[in-house]
């Protein structure tokens, strides 16, 4: 297998039936490629294509063009399913069992070996924090814990890439950060490739390396997101603070933006450079040293991604 997780080359699908003689493209000519080890996001407004993708990479459809490669294999090589997890959009799950149950029904279908089974499912319980919900009925549970159970069936097979429609849809911001770290962990701690769609900007900013946007159906731009992201905003402000928190306590109510990165390091963003903000930052530079940083803002996520797709409309009008 090479540098890359998913391929696609000119991947298209159309939908048509016999009520309507014109096709309808969903997909036209997607080519992209996804590094190994990556966290890639997936993005588009409605009806862009990114679910009839998925569909494609994990089988369930077939393109009416083009070809893609998962894991190194076609799309639809049987084998190759057994090391991927898969969430989709909507998923579906049996009310009427507690969480443990349902993950052991999942974890036969895997054929995790019975003397592994029940060991397994306790730990992915514990890795998506539903523990102590282990032997409640998943009829019971809010969207959020229903998500948590969906990416602990996802991840049960130890899954060299995880593909996930939609992860972070309905859930509070709480269980996003939450969501959010459980990616992050099985990127850096377990190896996983992770693919995913999202509408929620600023999330995929903040976790992922590298995107790509689709606009009906068709790829915009992919690429590194720190190389699409590399404008200057002009008169914006980026600081970021290292082991420090009080310099972060006394700059985040007035910062427009504010993430928590790896290592104690945090990033808050101000799109506007005041008199009385440059000061504050000079003298929060002057008394913790190189633990704040005080950088032109860049272009954030947001504002690249409707640009981007108001652009495409405009040449289609």
């Amino acid at each position: 297998m090479d540098n890359f997780v998913i391929k696609t080359e000119n991947l298209t699908k159309d939908y048509s039936s016999w009520l309507r003689k014109a096709k309808k493209p969903a997909l036209k000519d997607l080519t992209i490629s996804i590094p190994k080890g990556s966290v890639f996001g997936f993005l588009g407004p409605n009806g862009a294509g990114k679910t009839t993708t998925i569909k494609i990479l994990m089988g369930l459809i077939r393109p009416t063009g083009g070809t893609a490669t998962v894991l190194g294999k076609p799309y639809d090589d049987v084998e190759v399913k057994n090391r991927i997890g898969f969430l989709p959009d909507s998923p579906a799950f049996t009310p009427q069992l507690s969480a443990m149950e349902f993950l052991d029904v999942c974890a036969r279908l895997l054929k995790i070996p019975s003397s592994k089974r029940k060991q397994r499912v306790q730990e992915v319980l514990e890795i998506v924090r539903m523990s102590p919900h282990a032997k409640s009925k998943v009829g019971t549970f809010s969207r959020g814990m229903l998500q948590r159970v969906g990416i602990a069936q996802a991840i049960l097979n130890s899954p060299e890439l995880l593909i996930l429609d939609e992860p972070l849809l309905g859930l509070d911001p709480y269980g996003r950060q939450e969501f959010k770290e459980i990616i992050l962990e099985q990127r850096d701690k377990f190896g996983a490739s992770v693919f995913f769609s999202s509408h929620i900007l600023s999330d995929v900013e903040e976790i992922c390396d590298s995107i790509s946007i689709l606009n009906k159906g068709r790829l915009l731009c992919a690429g590194k997101l720190s190389d699409l992201l590399s404008h200057d905003t002009g008169n914006g402000i980026l600081v970021k603070i290292v082991k420090c928190d009080e310099a972060v306590k006394e700059l985040m109510t007035s910062a427009d933006n504010v993430q928590k990165k790896e290592n104690d390091e945090w990033e808050l963003t101000f799109k506007t450079a005041t008199p009385e903000l440059e000061k504050k930052i000079a003298d929060l530079s002057a008394r913790f040293g190189d633990s704040v940083k005080r950088l032109n803002a860049k272009e954030d996520l947001e504002t690249f991604f409707f640009g981007k797709i108001e652009e495409d409309n405009l040449e289609k009008a």
